[in-house]
């Protein structure tokens, strides 16, 4: 019971309606705004929205979402009804492609227009309890505090939006895994670019179903289409993990698993099924040193607001380490299978079976 309190309080956080998604063309003169293109496999509610109930048509849409200036780092407001550019996270424009030519044609003129020059493309997938908006803000706020390079392209999966709809967002992941594949195949065509797949929570199960579905059906798939994967505090059980990378034939290099043995909701989450941990919190790094990733352990840095379940994306300090370093998903995190890397909170990084030169540049060892 304890735990059950101490994940509604997180989840609870905000009264709003969170389905909610109210466009504010004002919010464009306000904030930093940033370019995110969308799938989406919600349905259109009565209020003309995307909601929660399920859609078996993939939408493809591009937004511009509104950066409020002066806020604090890692910080994202989402799910808000009646929002204020000048403190919050703000849909200021968005429109619909009416086919998935034209929406891979637009993207492909956004990775073009790149002033990095770098022809990548992050897709991100939201976990549990998401709103329409918050994957697109989420995904803004990452690619602005981490410096991303590249395109962005958020998949809003149909969640439920309430932290008591867990049951009916596991179905709904299951349920999008069509639409997942089908983003990809859209991203796929706007000039064959470099797919960095990014999930946080149960979007890290989706993403895997949807890697182990594409496989089965054309081996090799993932390893031809996939430039990286990034899974943050993933909500799988570890053995079936185990059986989904297993169904991959070529992995995607970099593959990096992000953990926290202090992840409060993955605590309640295995609880829920009868485990002692979720992939995503686990303890013995054994049970998967010999699969093809990367291990990366943020247990030293904390988030209270998020329960220390977005760590990577909502603590100033660790994303401050993070984006010190330009090489962190190439050099620093390739070709190390089996590897874990901890990120202590005093400025260095101890990674087994890693030489001196796995350092972060500029940190103290």
């Amino acid at each position: 019971m304890r735990w059950i309190l101490v994940f509604l309080t997180i989840a609870l956080a905000g009264c709003n309606d969170r389905t909610a998604a109210p466009i504010r063309p004002d919010a464009l003169a306000v904030g930093l705004n940033k370019n995110v293109f969308i799938g989406t496999t919600r349905a259109i509610n009565e209020a003309g929205e995307y909601g929660i109930e399920r859609s078996t048509e993939l939408s493809l849409l591009q937004a511009t979402v509104s950066i409020p200036p002066n806020r604090t780092l890692g910080s994202v407001s989402d799910g808000l009804d009646k929002p204020k550019p000048e403190r919050d996270f703000t849909l200021a424009a968005l429109s619909e492609f009416n086919t998935a030519s034209k929406f891979s044609q637009s993207l492909q003129r956004d990775i073009a227009s790149n002033s990095s020059g770098r022809r990548e493309v992050t897709i991100f997938v939201h976990g549990f309890n998401n709103s329409f908006t918050d994957s697109a803000f989420r995904l803004a706020q990452l690619g602005h505090d981490l410096e991303l390079p590249g395109a962005f392209v958020s998949y809003a999966w149909p969640s439920r939006a309430n932290p008591l709809g867990y049951e009916y967002d596991r179905d709904s992941a299951l349920f999008a895994r069509d639409g997942l594949a089908d983003l990809l195949e859209a991203v796929g065509n706007a000039g064959d670019p470099e797919i960095i797949l990014v999930a946080h929570s149960m979007g890290s199960a989706l993403v895997m179903e949807t890697l182990r579905q594409l496989e089965i059906a054309q081996p090799g798939w993932a390893g031809r289409h996939i430039r990286g994967v990034i899974l943050m505090s993933p909500d799988i059980n570890v053995d079936v993990f185990r059986s989904q990378i297993k169904r991959i034939k070529v992995v995607p290099d970099p593959f990096v698993v992000i953990v926290s043995r202090k992840d409060a909701v993955l605590r309640l989450s295995s609880r829920l099924r009868g485990q002692k941990t979720q992939l995503g919190n686990i303890q013995n790094i054994e049970d998967v040193s010999d699969l093809p990733i990367t291990l990366l352990d943020v247990s030293e840095f904390s988030d209270r607001r998020s329960g220390n379940h977005f760590v990577a994306g909502s603590s100033p300090t660790l994303i401050q380490l993070l984006r010190r370093s330009s090489d962190l998903d190439r050099e620093f995190l390739r070709g190390r299978a089996g590897t874990t890397i901890t990120l202590p909170g005093q400025r260095r990084v101890v990674a087994r079976k890693l030489t001196p030169s796995a350092l972060v540049p500029g940190e103290a060892r």
